[in-house]
């Protein structure tokens, strides 16, 4: 059962080309759904399903109470019931192939939270067709502060009148750009705006 709990955590998930463990999606999860989340403990026991070949791998978590609203009157219930202690449940299975499917309605929130940080993540997400000078304001003639090569990836921090406050994901740097100098990584979110 120990190997199950770990090769569950290492194991990877993905959505529109990004990738999570197990245990960091688990984590993100109790984190971002509930105020004073706080994983307890990972435990396992033979699935009832098959279970020569299943293990039911859950991470206990406590917390105070959701943070954040819920899509629908049932998961909204099971947060709100969850105050104290529960349990997100992955059904791991090792025939033929490594699989994990969620179990229960916990695990079903957590993928449900993991795919909307992620599409808005990507929603925010731009390129850069060619060179671009970031400024320090939202003026062209604010001094330059860095300058953007072609290709590179940024993230939009803040948008006001046709400008966008941006960063690349691996600093906390920010500058100023026009909106029309760039282009979205996710078309659609681009022709919603």
């Amino acid at each position: 059962m120990a190997k199950d709990i770990d090769r569950l955590q290492h194991a990877e998930c993905e959505y529109k080309g990004i990738t999570a463990s197990f245990d960091e999606l688990t984590r993100a999860y109790i984190l971002k759904v509930y105020e004073q989340g706080e994983l307890l403990r990972w435990q396992a026991e033979p699935s009832p399903f098959n279970p020569e070949t299943e293990t039911l791998v859950t991470a206990v978590f406590s917390a105070k109470r959701q943070k954040i609203p819920a899509d629908t009157a049932t998961i909204a219930q099971i947060r709100n019931e969850s105050t104290t202690t529960a349990g997100i449940t992955w059904r791991y299975s090792i025939l033929a192939a490594t699989r994990i499917t969620a179990h229960g309605d916990f695990a079903l929130d957590a993928m449900a939270v993991f795919r909307k940080t992620v599409d808005d993540f990507v929603g925010r997400m731009v390129y850069a067709p060619v060179a671009i000078e970031l400024r320090s304001e939202m003026s062209t003639g604010a001094p330059i502060h860095a300058l953007v090569e072609p290709g590179a990836v940024m993230l939009i921090e803040e948008e006001r009148e046709g400008w966008l406050r941006v960063r690349q994901p691996s600093s906390t740097d920010t500058g100023w750009l026009r909106r029309k100098q760039i282009q979205f990584i996710d078309e659609q979110h681009a022709r919603s705006n």
